[in-house]
């Protein structure tokens, strides 16, 4: 088998064909950040093949998948099994690239690639993913570099996290996080007032309690070669509602950790910035992450690759940065539509990118219509399902 794909390669691979369609093979484990993948892989042009277990298998209903093939994730495959099945659909199907659209996907694409003879999109290295995806061991990485990170340890459990309050070994507020996580999922904040009533909900193990930090949240996301920042975004998103906007200090920070680790591929960052503007990094998601279709619309898509001195969308630019030009995005606000809706009954206008965001989902009406209705929630691996997704298998 070959070495893995040169990212130097898939530039040139990228930019040789501007006006043919590429074959992607997309790895989903699961269905809300996939989906987000699938349309930015979409958007560079690319016919969409999906490899997915039954959770993921909904995201054939999209009109942006060309067909998709059963795939166990869980337990972890053998690596030699798992390359096969993939290089075989590879070769039947033309497939120019491959990109895992979750964590569990990279893992296994890192795990794989030196097996691999179909290019595979940007990744870290597994030890460099397994350092950066968990929170504990993300914690551990910012203890070691002094990089701020809010004070945190392990429990074991619930009841380990109940006993530890009722014994006021836990400084309060705090907030309480699952370790292997993501899209926020789990994590809630206590206090001395609430702190015993959260805690006997809490279904995961083990549970990361950190110190409780007072600033606004933010997230920086990064496309990296060797090192080096080659496109980046920072926003904040409660409820939806996206606002675009630089932070200097987080942008030197990730920056920093970039060059470190010679980071690869795409990286997440959320953080917590306090009043006088002191940056503490929360986590990392080694990974594409869940909002790059509102990073999409905004101007910078992360499942592309290209030159950063490339043209870019209207509300993109070229930043100056240390190690050359850096795309990145624009300030500005843009929502999603159930937020979009929400400010227009309140009386306010939409603005070019809120247009733009909606016509992005309107652009896959089945799936839009579905996701409105809850489809996931209340037809998954249904009869209907199977009816909708049928006509889209890839054998």
């Amino acid at each position: 088998m070959n070495a893995p794909f040169p990212h130097d390669r898939l530039i040139s691979l990228a930019a040789g064909m501007p006006r043919q369609p590429r074959n992607i093979l997309l790895l989903a484990q699961s269905f809300q950040a996939p989906y987000r993948v699938m349309r930015c892989a979409a958007a560079t042009g690319a016919k969409v093949f999906l490899f997915c277990n039954d959770e993921a298998r909904s995201l054939a209903v999209s009109r942006f998948c060309a067909g998709y093939r059963d795939f166990t994730f869980e337990p972890e495959p053998v690596p030699e099994a798992a390359a096969a099945k993939i290089e075989a659909f590879c070769r039947k199907h033309k497939i120019d690239m491959i990109l895992p659209a979750d964590a569990i996907a990279t893992r296994l694409l890192a795990r794989t690639r030196h097996l691999l003879t179909t290019p595979v999109f940007p990744i870290p290295d597994l030890a460099t993913f397994d350092q950066l995806v968990t929170k504990d061991r993300f914690m551990e990485f910012c203890r070691a570099n002094d990089i701020r990170h809010p004070e945190g340890h392990i429990l074991a459990n619930r009841q380990a996290l109940i006993a530890a309050i009722k014994n006021g070994c836990i400084k309060l507020p705090a907030i309480l996080k699952p370790i292997n996580r993501w899209g926020s999922v789990g994590v809630v904040k206590i206090d001395r007032d609430n702190a015993l009533e959260i805690a006997s909900t809490i279904d995961y193990a083990p549970v990361l309690v950190q110190d409780f930090i007072v600033g606004v949240d933010r997230s920086i996301s990064i496309f990296a070669h060797k090192g080096v920042v080659q496109k980046q975004v920072t926003y904040c998103y409660p409820n939806n509602d996206f606002t675009f906007q630089r932070e200097p200090e987080l942008a030197r920070i990730v920056g920093d950790i970039s060059a470190k680790l010679k980071l690869e591929g795409v990286f997440n960052f959320d953080a917590r910035i306090e009043a006088d503007g002191t940056v503490w990094l929360l986590e990392c998601n080694p990974r594409f992450f869940f909002t790059m279709d509102a990073a999409m619309v905004a101007g910078a898509n992360f499942a592309k690759i290209e030159a950063a001195s490339g043209a870019q969308s209207h509300f993109a630019k070229l930043q100056a940065g240390p190690d050359g030009p850096i795309i990145t995005v624009a300030d500005g606000e843009l929502r999603q539509p159930g937020a979009l809706l929400k400010h227009m009954l309140r009386g306010r206008a939409p603005n070019a990118m809120d247009w733009k965001m909606l016509a992005h989902w309107l652009r896959d009406p089945l799936y839009f219509s579905l996701a409105v209705a809850g489809y996931k929630r209340r037809w998954n691996s249904s009869a209907l399902e199977n009816l909708l997704v049928a006509r889209k298998c890839a054998a």
